[in-house]
Order: C-alpha cells, then sequence, then structure tokens
C-alpha cells in the first residue's frame, strides 16, 4: 500500500510558491485598475512582447495582443533582407546555396524572464514531490494486491499483510525494480538535501527561492552534546559545570574514546582445549543454541542475515572448512558472538531462552554451556577467533564482507565502543558502495537484491545515528544512493520443496519485519526534521510555521499508518511482553515517536533562550510540546535498561539523556518566566531516570563516563 506520509512533503513549498504567484497577480489587477491607463496599457505591451514604444501604449488598452513572436532570421537572410523560414540547423536559402548557417541569440525579453522563472519553480517543485513521494510507489511483490494511483493523503488505508505495501521508499524513476534501472546517480544529492535546500528554508508568504534568506541564518546541530555550547545555556548554568566543560574539545567524546584500550586478544576458551582446535570440540547444542539467542533477539530488529540461508548454508560451510579462514566461518563466529549477549539479555530480563520444546519453568534458566558466555565482555572469546580470521580477507568487499562488518558495528555498539562502530559501519558502507558501482543488473524482487537492501539500510540508519550525534566524524557518502535503494521485501530465500524450511519459520516474522520499515521511515522523516528546521534567525516567524505543520504532520501519519499489530497508546508499557525482541520492539517504537517529537520543538527552544523578544506564542507552544516530547522514553527505563545486553543504541540514548539534563537544567534557570512555564510537571523525576542510565553506562564507556562527570556539578 502507499505510505502517505511522505506525500504532502512538498506542499510547504508549493504553498509559497502559489502565494507568490497570487501577489504577482493582485498587484498587476490593481496596477491596471488604478487611474494611470497610459501606465497600464504600456505595462501589457510590454508583457506580452517584451518591447512598445509611446505611441503603442497610448491605445494599448482597445488593442488585442499579438498572439505570437516575431521571427528571427538567419544572419545571411537578414543582409539580404529575404524572409527566412528559420528552418534548423540550416535554413531552406542557405541548404540551397550550401552557406553556412547561423542564428542570432534571441534577447530574452521580459516574458521570457518571468516564464523562466515560474517554469523553474515548477520544476523544481515536481522534482521535490517526485522525490518525497517516492514511498508511494506500488508493491511489485507477488503477494501484495494492485494499487490505485498515489492520491493526497485524505483517509489512506493501509494493506497490514505485506511491510513493504506499508511501507516502501523506491526510486522514483524505478519504483521498486532494483538496481538495474536505478542505479545510483552520483551527481544527485539525496532526497533529504534536495527536500531542504537552504533556499527552500524561508519564511512563510516569501518565495522560497530567495537566496537572500540563508544570509541570515545559522545552522543548528542536531548532536545533543552541542547542547553544552549554546551561548544561552553556558550563561545559565552553573560556573563550574561551565569551567569543566570549557577544559574539554569541542569533541571530547571521540577524543576520549580513541585514546581508550583496544579490545582485549586473549581468548577465553573452555578449559582442556586446544587453541587451534577448540571451536570444534563445542558441541552442537552450543552452537544452536547461541545461535538461536541471536535470532531471537539482534536479528529481530536488525534483520542482517536470512536465518535460513544461515542455518541451511553458512553455517554448514563454516563447520565443514572447520572454522578456516573464509568468510562463512566469519560470520558464524559473530553470530555466536551476539548470541552471547542475547543469552545474558534473556538472563537480565528473566526470559525463558527459545527453544522448539515448551520450557517446564517459567523465566530464565541457565544452559549447560552457560559459562561460556561469562567473559567480562560476553562473547569476546568468539569475536576474536572471527577477528583473527577475517583479518586474511579484510579485501573483500562483497555482500557476505558487508555483513560481516555490520555484525561487528552491531557487537561494537552492543558494548560501547562507539568509535570503533563508527569505524565498522564505514566499512559496511564502503561495501555497499563498491557493490553499487559494479553492478550492473539486478533486482530487489529477487533474494539476492532484497538482501542487499537489507544491508544497506542498517548501515545507513546506524552510520546516520552516529554521525548526526558526533558531527565532526566523517561521512561515507551513503546517503547519496538512498533515492535508488527500495526498503527490503523481505523475501524468501529460494529453497526446495522438501526442506526444513517449516521449522525455521517465525510467526512474529511480520510484526518484526514491519517494525524494520516502520524504523527507516521514521529514520528518512527525522533526518528530514533536521534538514527542514534545524536554522536560526533572530526574526518573527522563524523557523516557519508550515514547514513545523508539515513535519507534524508526517509524524503523525507515521503513526497513523502503522500496521495494527504496532499500534501503541501513549501510556502503553513496553514491559509486558514475551520476549526480549518484543519488549525491545515496542519500546523503540514509542521512543522514536516522541524523540522526533521533541526534535522538531527543539529549534524553537533555541530561538526562546537566545532571542525571547522574536518568540510568540505559538512557538513557546512548540517548546512545551516538544519538552513533553523528550519525557519518559521507554527504551530509557524499566526493562530496556535492565537488559542492558540487548538495549540497541545504548550511546545514542546516553548521548539524547545527556542533552536532555542540560536542557532541562536550562529552561529552569531562564530568567524568561514564558519559557520557565514550558516546563512539563514531573521534569525533576525524569532527570533523575535520564541520570541513572547514564551512570550504568559510565561503566563501560569512558566518553559517557565524561558526561556523567560534567552532569553531576548541575
Amino acid at each position: 500500500m502507499q505510505l502517505s506520509l511522505f506525500w504532502c512533503s512538498s506542499s510547504v513549498h508549493g504553498t509559497a510558491f502559489i502565494h507568490c504567484y497570487d501577489m504577482t497577480k493582485r498587484s498587476r489587477d490593481s496596477f491596471k485598475a488604478s487611474g494611470q491607463p497610459e501606465l497600464a496599457g504600456r505595462h501589457a505591451s510590454l508583457d506580452v512582447d517584451g518591447i512598445g514604444s509611446q505611441e503603442e501604449a497610448d491605445g494599448s488598452a482597445l488593442k488585442k495582443a499579438r498572439s505570437f513572436m516575431a521571427t528571427l532570421a538567419c544572419d545571411i537572410c537578414r543582409s539580404r533582407k529575404t524572409r527566412c523560414d528559420e528552418d534548423r540547423p540550416r535554413c531552406g536559402y542557405c541548404k540551397t546555396m550550401k552557406l553556412e548557417c547561423t542564428y542570432q541569440t534571441p534577447r530574452a525579453t521580459k516574458k521570457d524572464q518571468s516564464m523562466a522563472v515560474a517554469i523553474n519553480a515548477i520544476r523544481r517543485l515536481e522534482s521535490k514531490i517526485e522525490q518525497l513521494t517516492s514511498a508511494v510507489n506500488t508493491s511489485r511483490a507477488s503477494h501484495a494486491l494492485p494499487l490505485p494511483p498515489p492520491l493526497p493523503p485524505i483517509a489512506p488505508t493501509v494493506d497490514h499483510r505485506s511491510p513493504l505495501s506499508t511501507f516502501s521508499q523506491s526510486s522514483p524513476t524505478a519504483h521498486a525494480s532494483g538496481f538495474a534501472s536505478a542505479l545510483p546517480r552520483h551527481d544527485r544529492a539525496s532526497v533529504h538535501e534536495m527536500a531542504m535546500s537552504p533556499q527552500t528554508v524561508a519564511t512563510p508568504g516569501k518565495s522560497p527561492f530567495s537566496i537572500t534568506e540563508t544570509q541570515t541564518q545559522i545552522p543548528l546541530s542536531f548532536s545533543q552534546h552541542r547542547v553544552a555550547l549554546w551561548p544561552a545555556v553556558k550563561q545559565v548554568l552553573p560556573v563550574e559545570f561551565t569551567d569543566a566543560r570549557s577544559e574539554l574539545a569541542q569533541d571530547y567524546i571521540v577524543e576520549i574514546e580513541n585514546q581508550r584500550a583496544p579490545l582485549p586478544v586473549h581468548i577465553e576458551r573452555p578449559y582442556g582445549t586446544l587453541p587451534d582446535s577448540w571451536l570444534m570440540s563445542l558441541p552442537q547444542s552450543v552452537i544452536k543454541g547461541l545461535a538461536d539467542a541471536y535470532f531471537a533477539v539482534f536479528h529481530r530488529n536488525t534483520p542482517i542475515l536470512d536465518k535460513f540461508f544461515f542455518y541451511s548454508s553458512t553455517l554448514g560451510m563454516a563447520t565443514e572448512n572447520e572454522f578456516g579462514y573464509d568468510v562463512d566461518s566469519c560470520l558464524v563466529l559473530i553470530v555466536l558472538a551476539l548470541g552471547c549477549l542475547a543469552v545474558k539479555a534473556h538472563e537480565e530480563g528473566n526470559f525463558a531462552l527459545p527453544s522448539r520444546v515448551p520450557a517446564p519453568e517459567r523465566g530464565f534458566v541457565r544452559p549447560e554451556w552457560y559459562e561460556l558466555i561469562l567473559d567480562e565482555t560476553p562473547g569476546l572469546k568468539f569475536f576474536n577467533e572471527a577477528r583473527k580470521r577475517f583479518g586474511f580477507i579484510m579485501c573483500q568487499n562483497d555482500l557476505q564482507a558487508g555483513q560481516f562488518y555490520m555484525l561487528s558495528t552491531l557487537y561494537h555498539a552492543q558494548i560501547l565502543r562507539p568509535l570503533d562502530s563508527w569505524t565498522t559501519v564505514n566499512r559496511a558502507a564502503l561495501c555497499c558502495t563498491s557493490i553499487l558501482s559494479r553492478t550492473e543488473s539486478s533486482t530487489f524482487d529477487q533474494w539476492e537484491g532484497d538482501m542487499f537492501s537489507r544491508l544497506f539500510w542498517n548501515t545507513l540508519m546506524y552510520e546516520t545515528v552516529i554521525t548526526q550525534e558526533l558531527d565532526l566524524l566523517p561521512h561515507s557518502g551513503l546517503l547519496e544512493y538512498e533515492p535508488d535503494i527500495a526498503l527490503p521485501k523481505f523475501t524468501s530465500c529460494p529453497r526446495p520443496k522438501t526442506c526444513i524450511a517449516g521449522l525455521l519459520t517465525d510467526e512474529d516474522d511480520s510484526f518484526f519485519n514491519f517494525h524494520f520499515l516502520a524504523q527507516a521511515a521514521h529514520r528518512i522523516i527525522l533526518t528530514r526534521v533536521k534538514q527542514s528546521l534545524y536554522y536560526f534567525a533572530e526574526k518573527d516567524g522563524y523557523p516557519g510555521g508550515s514547514i513545523t505543520s508539515e513535519m507534524h504532520h508526517q509524524l503523525e501519519q507515521w503513526r497513523t499508518n502503522l500496521p495494527p499489530s504496532l499500534q501503541f497508546s501513549d501510556n502503553e508499557s513496553a514491559d509486558d511482553s514475551p520476549s526480549p525482541a518484543h519488549v525491545i520492539a515496542k519500546a523503540m517504537l514509542r521512543s522514536r515517536y516522541l524523540v522526533a517529537k521533541f526534535h522538531i520543538g527543539r529549534p524553537f527552544l533555541y530561538k526562546a533562550l537566545h532571542a525571547q523578544g522574536y518568540t510568540n506564542d505559538a512557538e513557546y507552544n512548540e517548546v512545551r510540546e516538544g519538552l513533553r516530547g523528550g519525557m519518559y522514553w521507554p527504551t530509557t527505563m524499566g526493562l530496556c535498561t535492565q537488559m542492558l545486553s540487548a538495549l540497541p543504541l545504548k550511546f545514542g540514548w546516553c548521548c539524547q539523556c545527556f542533552g536532555q539534563v542540560l536542557l532541562f537544567n536550562a529552561v529552569a534557570r531562564s530568567a524568561d518566566e514564558k519559557l520557565r512555564g514550558t516546563l512539563p510537571v514531573g521534569w525533576q523525576e525524569w532527570v533523575q531516570i535520564m541520570m541513572a542510565l547514564i551512570e550504568k553506562c559510565a561503566r563501560n564507556s569512558p566518553g559517557i563516563a565524561k558526561d556523567a562527570e560534567l552532569l553531576r556539578l548541575l
């Protein structure tokens, strides 16, 4: 089905253009109706032909405008003063006489200039509408129903049977057909960059094409760590905090994390096993138990691999090669490393481990091989074995290499090594761009193309999170390819009719497939918020109210169009869920919604702190709604913080909380009574909840530990 939340993305710009056109029309009508008929007549004559004389102006009110432009003769015919048929590239006379035929460049008339401006404006709008409505392309999956042409989102209808039919974002020219007809165009910016170029961020009622509007804009960072550098925040927070912060580097998190010791290389293998053969001596129940735990927790929310292909091919190849120096062995080992963290998460949340046989007891029961996960960093022994092998094949840039790098990114993120995770996600992005640059024909309808789509979107979403927070880190350039890559359809791996496919099918697959697509759609909206609203100008009505309303509209459309299984209420608790993955998925959905509400309001909070005289009541209300959206995120409390081993984006949530604590304290200390009145009830209790999460995560990250140290000075 069509995803209507992207349909109205250019309505803001369209409104501005129409308004500009109406103003021009009214001005002309009023001018003609004035008491100056001669000037009005001359104006009409000039509009038609671009030239005119006083004699023509005297009677132009009664003269019908010419409906054609004068012909432009070639130089030969002009010199001969004969009629030219204007044929190109040579007129009839020059062709007959075999003469060189040249035409002078016609002088642009006022009519031409006006039409050029209008046509260029329309083309820009058409381009933006095409880019921003790419998500409403019809599903070409075999199980999807035929869809009508895209319509404005008056009463959207959602087909809840197919993830792709609900959330799809394919190339506007090739729909969802794949690489073949939609290979990346390197000269084209991302959909987000085109959607909100600086020229289009104008005040309501003015043309979005005025370049002078951008000269007074100050871009605002999306990073929550940059809040500590806001001038107004530094003025109101305690001097102890500001002095301590001023002694640190601008991007102190990167500096601190860059100086931490690398992961230990020692491998704590089981007692009585040999260094070169301990992996092959592991019982099958261990490998299966850890792999099942991985697929039950991390795979559901970060679907990088194909479960059937892993069990039917990858695992068999690794064991057949006795965990040799090949990519299959590396993939199995990184899955086992993440499986150790998944088992730990089951224990932290007191959930039973996955099993095809119903467990006799409720809650977590330690398996026989439990000691294998008892490293100081769970799973490190398997991760080190994977790193040791992948070092010899690190120059591979195919799909499996990209999967290994992205799984390594996930492992680094879970053990709170943000800079390591940025390094490996860049490697995964390099694999994606390398595949795209050398792929001549493929299709997203096939399983291989769909697996690439999974890798691409997992990589892009994580890289966006880490680079928006640590905004001095370089980007991979993967965002440039985003408009060309369809969201995954979760196409089934080709398999024989007589196989174990039924045993590997999970009844919750569709729930988590929908959830992943909802994450991707939300990330697109959040990036659009950043690129459309994150500017400051010391003037009234900025950021524009129409743009802000559009961002709210898109977010609400995202929530409304979620399938029934993903719908959530404002007071729903994620703790009452059947598995760790369900807890995380439900908490992430509602938290993402609240985070977007907060980030829409943050530019107005900056304005209220720095330009109180230009802040109106509507903008104070945006601040109020934003701060309310910054409260009680489910991912930062309850079972999610109890199961830290499974909580995704821990570093990102800690960074969000760091900025939140600063902002709530800055608003509470502000001299502006109206601004203080925007604080939601219970904000002090919420600050304590956020501090508890930061203190927990500080044990595993020196960068977060420095954040906690700074916040204690408030």
